[in-house]
């Protein structure tokens, strides 16, 4: 498959290919190249750069350099474009600067056990759309010869049983040409802020006439900038007199000479709180809580909630009336025999 590459006058063309791959192909590559120069003229520049230096990061390429950029321009095309090298060449384009790629590709139906193309021609186009192209595009498409994959499983792939899988890979491997641009704008560009206000079009001037339309007038406007403040009215001139005079003790009393009402406590027992007529001349007394006594334990008839009273201070609660005192059986009176004023042993 033979795709024709042409440039406009002036433009700016980089060709980007893998010498070591294309060794064989250097002088159809020259060949290209003198022609596109011709092509640009004088007023234009072709450059090349090896697609190995791109991806390792050893060619820097400038930002919106180049109109036009060509991939992978001659045969046989084994070159697999990643998405950095891909990315790095979209940086390299103007706005709406053209990529041309060549690459080879698998067919839709082909299931090759180790093949070394793995891209298909939607995962190419895919590939260029994350890479930030749009309009990508494929131009034209090829069988390739068995007698290249024969060269190519060979000398290029290294692949141990070349006629084995030349015999798998015929007619499932292609040659695919595609096309993409770049957006209309460059890498990082910021946009002015939309403004969606429409202008009004002066119908005079556009039918020719010298008759403008007329301005509409501004209905207020405060004008911050200005240290005349005349026309602010001051805040003081607004009081009277009276205004300013402060209120003695007399005004502040009640007309009807009554002093206020005290307000009823939280526990309130001398009825002011019932709407009863009470001394307020003296305090309420608060009444205090009644503290309840706490009833003796009967030890004897006392009924276990745990039924572990009965067992020993092991298994009794933390206030069990029985702590300290011997096991006994359910129901049975509790004893203590002996003296309390003496030790049960003696020396």
């Amino acid at each position: 498959m033979s795709t024709i590459h042409t440039a406009e006058s002036g433009q700016t063309v980089l060709l980007v290919a893998r010498a070591s791959s294309e060794a064989h192909n250097l002088d159809s590559l020259q060949k290209l190249r003198d022609a596109l120069l011709a092509q640009v003229g004088s007023g234009g520049k072709v450059d090349f750069e090896q697609v190995d230096r791109i991806e390792d990061g050893t060619a820097n390429l400038t930002s919106a350099q180049y109109d036009r950029i060509i991939a992978g321009p001659v045969a046989p095309h084994i070159v697999e474009h990643s998405s950095k090298v891909l990315g790095n060449l979209l940086l390299a384009l103007k706005p709406s600067g053209k990529l041309e790629l060549s690459e080879l590709i698998l067919g839709e139906s082909a299931n090759l056990d180790a093949s070394p193309v793995t891209r298909s021609q939607n995962g190419l186009v895919q590939q260029l759309k994350f890479a930030g192209f749009v309009d990508a595009e494929v131009d034209c498409r090829e069988e390739v010869p068995e007698s290249v994959l024969q060269e190519l499983a060979s000398n290029s792939w290294k692949i141990a049983d070349p006629s084995s899988f030349v015999s798998q890979a015929a007619g499932h491997i292609l040659t695919a040409s595609v096309s993409a641009k770049k957006p209309a704008y460059n890498v990082g560009a910021a946009s002015a802020l939309l403004s969606f206000g429409k202008k009004s079009i002066n119908k005079g001037a556009s039918l020719g006439g010298a008759e403008e339309m007329p301005k509409p007038k501004k209905v207020w406007m405060l004008n911050v900038d200005s240290d005349d403040e005349a026309e602010i009215e001051d805040q003081d001139d607004l009081l009277e007199e009276e205004d300013l005079v402060k209120p003695d003790a007399a005004a502040l009393a009640r007309p009807d000479g009554e002093k206020p009402k005290r307000k009823a406590c939280k526990n309130c027992t001398c009825g002011l709180a019932d709407g009863l007529e009470v001394d307020e001349s003296m305090g309420c007394k608060p009444t205090q809580a009644v503290k309840k006594v706490a009833k003796p334990v009967d030890l004897v008839n006392v009924k276990s909630s745990c039924g572990n009273c009965s067992l020993g201070d092991a298994f009794r609660c933390s206030s069990c009336p029985y702590l300290g005192m011997p096991s006994f059986k359910p129901g049975e009176k509790v004893t203590l025999g002996g003296s309390m004023l003496h030790d049960d042993f003696m020396p």
